[in-house]
Order: structure tokens, then C-alpha cells, then sequence
């Protein structure tokens, strides 16, 4: 029901308003992230492939075709979220050295960061404008696995642009969400074309969890890493 995607919606920008504020203490940024990552893939493997595979019936009566061909369409989307996030992180890190070495000022890249992470947040708004969550626990586990993604982002953003993120990026990404639920409920979108929109992002959100979460697995990074893994993935299969 559309309540509980806005219930959702304002809990993402409760997480980034708060992302300033939170502290860790028993824990090493290195060791957060990683568990982090493995709370991402566990989220990945055993709730978003399952979820955009349901979609294989609708695709094949939409586009007419077979079942292999709405599984290699459903797969490819997710694909190419994997391909478009990779080619946008490059050409932003192509332009940030550029930008250092030649000591320009840093609004330029600041922009072009915020730009991808609000297109991001902004198809999470929408896809949840026209999600379905089966009960509480599975919007709380939605929840859970892409808000910590996203505080995750948050410390990224901050780290490399402080005042600018602060100023300007945060509340963008605040507003990112809300206004992708709203427009969602305007704008009708098919079922089909949700699950596969809904593979897209899945595909961002992997390449991101391996590009800003993985990396860190070092020391006890690694067992870090492997508790989210193990914790999340059990308790998406038990439920």
C-alpha cells in the first residue's frame, strides 16, 4: 500500500538527515562498511533476484516472448544497472583527478556526485511508490538493507566535499526520495516495467556494495563482512 512506501520513504530521509550524527564507537568505519556490504549482497541475492525473477511471467506476456528471453531481459536490465553506474563512477573519477591536478575548484565534481546519488534515490522513491510489501517485517528489512547503503553514501559524500555536501547535498538527497514517491503516485508506470526498473537498481545497488564496501575487507574487515553476510542472509531465509 502506498502508506507503507511512504513510511519507508521518510525513514531513507530520516537516515540521511541523521547520517551526520551517527557515531560509531564500538566499531571501526572499515569494519561498519564491510558489514554493510554484506548486508547488501545477502539483501541482493536472497530478496531482489528472487523479487524481479517473479517478474518473468508479466515481461513475457508484455514483450510476447519466451520464458528464456524474459529471464535474459529481466537479467540484462539488471546488467546494465551494473554497466551505467560503472561508466558514470569512472567519468567522475576521470574528472576529479583531472580537477586536482590542474587544482580547479571542486563544485564541478561536487555536482556531478550529487547528480548520480540523486537519480539514484530518486528511482528507490519511485519504485517504492509501487511496491507492495507483504507485511512490516519485509519493509523493515527494505528498509534496513538500502538505508544503511545509503548511509554509507552519505560518508562518502562528506568525506571528499564536507561543507558542500552539507549545504546543498544533503537536503537534495533528502528531498531525492520523497519526490520520486510523489511523482510515482502521478505517473502510472506497468507492472513489467517496475520489475524491470526494479532489476536496474538491484544492479546499482551491487556494483556499489562492491566498489565502496568490499574493498575494506581487510583484517577484521573480513569477519565483518562475513557476519552481515551470514546474519542477513539467515534471516531473509527464515522469513
Amino acid at each position: 500500500m502506498p502508506l507503507t512506501g511512504l513510511i519507508v520513504a521518510l525513514g531513507f530521509s530520516f537516515i540521511h538527515l541523521s547520517s551526520k550524527h551517527f557515531k560509531l564507537r564500538l566499531f571501526s568505519v572499515n569494519q561498519f562498511t564491510s558489514f554493510v556490504g554484506g548486508i547488501s549482497l545477502a539483501y541482493v541475492f536472497f530478496h531482489l533476484l528472487p523479487t524481479v525473477q517473479s517478474y518473468e511471467h508479466e515481461v513475457m506476456e508484455t514483450f510476447h516472448l519466451s520464458s528464456q528471453n524474459a529471464s535474459h531481459l529481466i537479467f540484462g536490465s539488471m546488467l546494465m544497472g551494473i554497466v551505467v553506474f560503472y561508466f558514470l563512477e569512472l567519468g567522475l573519477k576521470s574528472s576529479r583527478i583531472k580537477l586536482i591536478k590542474t587544482n580547479a575548484h571542486t563544485s564541478g565534481i561536487f555536482w556531478a556526485h550529487i547528480g548520480s546519488y540523486f537519480l539514484y534515490n530518486f528511482i528507490v522513491g519511485l519504485l517504492l511508490s509501487h511496491h507492495l510489501f507483504e507485511t512490516s517485517v519485509t519493509a523493515l528489512l527494505y528498509l534496513v538493507a538500502i538505508g544503511i547503503h545509503f548511509l554509507t553514501n552519505d560518508w562518502v559524500l562528506r568525506h571528499h566535499f564536507e561543507s558542500l555536501y552539507d549545504r546543498y547535498g544533503l537536503n537534495l538527497l533528502v528531498i531525492s526520495v520523497l519526490l520520486g514517491w510523489g511523482i510515482g503516485l502521478v505517473i502510472m508506470i506497468p507492472h513489467t516495467y517496475i520489475g524491470l526498473i526494479e532489476a536496474f537498481v538491484a544492479g546499482g545497488l551491487v556494483l556499489n556494495a562492491l566498489k565502496d564496501e568490499l574493498p575494506a575487507c581487510r583484517g577484521n574487515g573480513l569477519t565483518s563482512f562475513m557476519t552481515g553476510l551470514v546474519l542477513y542472509s539467515g534471516l531473509l531465509i527464515l522469513l
